[in-house]
């Protein structure tokens, strides 16, 4: 079992330090060790219950509210919300989502989220209900079976609790700089938001920039904050053709300049998105991820030279 000092354990979960002490004195959910030189240390089991912690007050709860708990409820609490049976229902927690999305049954909606969130792994939750659910949505609102003041309610909840889990964490200083957008004419931000949130957890220091972004303030945020890497996102717009121009502009302009990547339903089957000089075209959250990792091992492998 590994040990860990505060700083390290601020970073990894992306707790201030003040308040990793604060939460130590008066909650009593941790007793980290004191080693020879008086360095507070925790061990494993500290930072997944801190993990869990984050993701719990991310989704809505109070840290005195989960101490009430106390820290054999909360681990218990922690390790069946990842043990195998606990992803079995998710076929029927969409459905559930579903109806109450139809219903506009807000209340229930915000506290499964909520619940959801806390409890199971972000990808997990990403791949088997949040995606499911929306493309349902989508697919009923197409249909004349959905109205869109339910698909609204849910991109916006969802929305919500993505953002308040991108603020919740707090990546080390020397973290590189992801900058993501939505270009001009583009509100569909809940794909990008997920790439932004789970670039974050592997070390990333996202700046989002939301939706409708216009290519000038784009341009001017990338040479205020130097990213390393620029992620954009475009679904099929009301109007295809000034997309594409826009992309043009993005991948002759920004993308010469800083690595830079697209996603979303509009490049993942235009193939006529091949020509661009200099844009990535990452088809998948999966590939966006993977372009990002590779940027991350040549960077170090740099800085070991």
């Amino acid at each position: 079992m590994g040990t860990y000092r505060m700083k390290a354990v601020s970073q990894m979960t992306g707790i201030r330090s003040e308040l990793l002490r604060m939460w130590e004195r008066r909650y009593g959910l941790f007793t980290p060790q004191r080693a020879g030189n008086r360095y507070r240390e925790f061990d494993d089991e500290d930072v997944q219950l801190l993990l869990f912690l984050r993701e719990q007050i991310a989704a809505g709860r109070s840290i005195g509210e989960l101490a009430s708990e106390g820290r054999a409820a909360l681990l218990r609490r922690m390790t069946a919300a990842t043990a195998p049976d606990a992803l079995l229902a998710f076929p029927t927690v969409v459905d559930d989502l579903l109806q109450a999305a139809h219903q506009l049954d807000k209340r229930q909606l915000d506290a499964r989220l909520a619940e959801l969130i806390a409890c199971t792994p972000f990808l997990t939750l990403s791949t088997t209900v949040l995606t499911p659910l929306m493309h349902h949505l989508g697919d009923a609102w197409a249909r004349d079976e959905a109205s869109m003041v339910s698909v609204q309610l849910v991109t916006e909840l969802i929305r919500t609790r993505l953002l308040a889990m991108l603020q919740a964490t707090a990546p080390p200083h020397s973290a590189p700089v992801l900058l993501c957008a939505c270009p001009a004419g583009e509100f569909h931000e809940l794909g990008l938001l997920t790439l932004a949130y789970t670039m974050q957890q592997s070390g990333w220091h996202t700046y989002y920039l939301g939706a409708n972004l216009p290519l000038s303030a784009l341009q001017e945020g990338c040479e205020r904050t130097q990213p390393a890497l620029v992620a954009l996102s475009l679904t099929y717009g009301p109007d295809p053709l000034r997309s594409m121009e826009t992309l043009q502009q993005i991948d002759s302009g920004i993308a010469a300049a800083y690595p830079t990547c697209v996603g979303g339903q509009m490049v993942e089957c235009n193939s006529s998105l091949e020509s661009m000089s200099h844009l990535q075209i990452c088809r998948t959250l999966g590939e966006a991820q993977q372009y990002g990792r590779r940027w991350q091992t040549s960077r170090s492998r740099a800085v070991g030279e």
